[in-house]
């Protein structure tokens, strides 16, 4: 078979095309100029685990339970394991600096979720948008943190513990579509 230009220009971009997308990690869309002096890492997903406290197989399974909530409510769940907090004494303020810059959620609906963990410094937080706060609370969160990821950390097992959190969160962000 003899290939014209025109028939290999075609196969050059399906081959180039298919090569994208296989090789494209999710990411967030709006990572914020605001944040040019700090040096934060980037996100490589939705599970972003710096420390390695999670083995592949955990990481996927996190990976998949987040996206299925995106995909029902567009809402964003990340995670972020960190060792070190590049100067910041509060891991409340680095995580709202860190998911404003990552832009976790969607732009319009500020409708992200970030949990940080430090694992060396025993420290937890969830930093949730604005469009989250009236159906997941500071208090609701504190909850969570409080009630199903440390007793699983106390325990040793960071995945069981982020898993129930993430699927606590869950619960309390799909509640008022049940009803």
């Amino acid at each position: 078979m003899i290939m014209n230009y025109k028939n290999l220009l075609i196969l050059s971009l399906l081959v180039f095309s298919f090569s994208c997308k296989q090789t494209k990690k999710e990411s967030f869309p709006f990572p914020s100029e605001h944040y040019t002096n700090t040096t934060f890492p980037k996100p490589v997903g939705f599970i972003n685990d710096f420390d390695s406290i999670f083995s592949e197989t955990e990481e996927a399974s996190l990976v998949r339970l987040v996206k299925e909530h995106e995909a029902k409510t567009s809402n964003q769940i990340a995670v972020v394991t960190i060792n070190d907090m590049k100067g910041y004494d509060d891991i409340e303020k680095y995580s709202l600096d860190l998911v404003n810059y990552w832009g976790v959620g969607q732009k319009y609906k500020n409708n992200g979720s970030l949990i940080t963990i430090h694992k060396k410094a025993r420290k937890i937080w969830i930093q949730n948008g604005d469009g989250l706060v009236t159906k997941l609370t500071d208090g609701e969160t504190a909850y969570i943190i409080q009630s199903k990821i440390i007793p699983e950390f106390k325990r040793n097992s960071y995945y069981k513990g982020i898993s129930r959190g993430i699927e606590a969160i869950i619960k309390e962000l799909t509640k008022e579509d049940e009803n």
